[in-house]
């Protein structure tokens, strides 16, 4: 899954899940609360992110080296994070289907206008907003994005999903 914040991702993700009857592996509520405390002392915010996506990774990998599939829940707005996690799936034999939710900015900015006023504890501060907005690559032609629209149905992103899955 890749997306901007509010994009839909998790939501996605967990229906993606269940229907699929996959492990979610979630970056913000299982990976980033557990590790991210681990970071070396005074490191930057992208050190930070870099450090615990290694972890992420490792992560990643041991559940594929048991044989298990999962589907990551992560914002990946950059290329070479995206290639990072393409790397371990190989490494595995597993395939990768690159999810994006393709989520225009006003739907966004209704969403995380309306996440503020009912959770304040989940909100995304305007500049880490602003920077993931800039750090956004969306995916190319190479990637084989699955695209995924805000008014998407379920049983058609499934059956793209698995089409990708089984080479259709």
């Amino acid at each position: 899954m890749c997306g901007l914040p509010f994009a839909g991702k998790s939501v996605l993700a967990g229906a993606l899940s269940r229907e699929l009857r996959i492990r979610l592996l979630s970056y913000d509520s299982q990976i980033y609360p557990v590790f991210s405390r681990l970071a070396p002392a005074g490191s930057s915010v992208a050190a930070e992110y870099d450090f615990v996506q290694d972890i992420a990774r490792r992560e990643i990998g041991s559940i594929l080296a048991r044989g298990d599939s999962l589907i990551y829940d992560d914002l990946l707005l950059e290329r070479e994070h995206r290639r990072k996690l393409a790397a371990v799936a190989e490494a595995h034999w597993a395939d990768l289907v690159l999810v994006y939710l393709d989520t225009p900015q006003s739907v966004i900015d209704e969403r995380r206008a309306a996440n503020t006023r009912t959770r304040a504890r989940t909100s995304i501060p305007e500049g880490n907003m602003r920077m993931d907005i800039t750090l956004l690559e969306p995916p190319l032609d190479a990637e084989r994005a699955v695209y995924v629209s805000p008014d998407y149905v379920l049983p058609d992103v499934l059956a793209r999903v698995s089409a990708r899955l089984t080479g259709s």
